[in-house]
């Protein structure tokens, strides 16, 4: 299965994936983005991919509410605007403030999403401590969406687990050097980062499980210039995830993004492509219901990444195609990541 089909409707402004060509008609956010994603590429190799699987799968899973809020595409889409449309911002200019409107405008025009789900997003965001709103000091009508230290610290650790494995890999040549230089860029200090453990936020959800209030380093101010310099680069990166089907189909679902690197990790960790995962146990660390479980693994079949061979996921072949997925999506996230350095 080629991971990076296009779509039959593709979307305005994006890049291909595959071909790093442009659709006809559109022109490139940045320049440095199309350079990375045309044929002088590097791969990632099999010892990074697993490297970042393993990071993820320890990051996420067991952890329900930030697996929901991180991993689910939508909610990832959103996520990722919020932070870099909020670093975006000048303050003398008010067409730049990050209000609901304006974030809604941003997202739903490329048919991303709808404009009622971002506001439902946004809702989810704000109970759970990731953002809050204010009014502006200069026009107390207008509500500003604020991504609080928690949002911040989560999406710092978040963007360090790619970013890690790649910096210990010498012979990714040029890929190596350029994630460490990003790496020391996002970890220098310019202002304080706010409080270090974004869950002691006073809207934090009380209900939420004790291993999502873990403590996280807050974001560094060279991590909050990043996101400046990349907001740029959103309707070109949301339109490159867009093109790996087999994986974005999957991760349009909760638990599904987090259910294919577990199968990976299980897969690299026993050394055999034929690997146990009952459904009970991808329901128990993904937060999801059996019959969610089985009917993501349908689906994972359906797309050419795995062979169910008995009931209940007690023989399931991790196939190639899967692996060369996760190969060609975490390339072109890296092409993205690296593209502003």
């Amino acid at each position: 299965m080629n991971a990076a089909a296009p779509l039959k409707h593709p979307v305005p402004g994006t890049l291909h994936a595959a071909a790093g060509c442009l659709w006809e008609g559109t022109e490139p956010q940045n320049a440095a983005a199309l350079e990375i994603l045309n044929a002088g590429q590097q791969t990632i190799t099999p010892p990074v991919r697993d490297a970042v699987v393993q990071n993820l799968v320890s990051l996420f899973r067991g952890d329900y509410l930030l697996a929901r809020l991180m991993l689910e595409e939508g909610r990832f889409m959103v996520f990722q605007a919020i932070l870099c449309l909020s670093a975006a911002q000048n303050p003398e200019d008010r067409d730049s403030w990050l209000t609901l409107g304006r974030l809604q405008a941003r997202l739903s025009s490329s048919g991303l999403t709808s404009r009622n789900r971002i506001e439902a997003l946004v809702a989810i965001f704000e109970r759970y401590g990731f953002i809050e709103r204010r009014k502006a000091e200069e026009d107390l009508r207008i509500s500003i969406l604020m991504p609080t230290a928690r949002m911040w610290s989560a999406d710092a650790l978040f963007t360090g687990m790619h970013l890690s494995p790649l910096c210990l890999q010498p012979d990714q040549g040029e890929q190596s050097a350029a994630a460490s230089q990003l790496l020391a860029r996002l970890s220098h200090t310019g202002e304080t980062g706010g409080e270090a453990n974004g869950s002691q936020h006073q809207h934090a959800d009380p209900m939420a499980p004790a291993w999502s209030e873990r403590s996280i380093a807050p974001a560094t101010a060279g991590h909050r210039n990043w996101r400046r310099s990349f907001a740029p680069l959103l309707q070109d990166y949301f339109g490159m995830r867009m093109q790996h089907r087999s994986i974005s189909a999957l991760a349009e679902r909760d638990g599904g993004y987090l259910t294919l690197l577990m199968l990976l990790h299980e897969a690299a960790q026993t050394g055999s492509s034929r690997i146990q995962m009952g459904y009970e146990s991808i329901s128990e660390h993904a937060g999801i219901s059996r019959t969610h479980a089985r009917l993501l693994m349908e689906q994972a079949e359906t797309l050419g990444l795995v062979q169910l061979h008995a009931r209940g996921g007690r023989d399931i072949e991790v196939r190639q195609s899967a692996w060369d997925a996760m190969d060609s999506w975490l390339t072109g996230n890296f092409a993205y990541l690296l593209a502003t350095v």
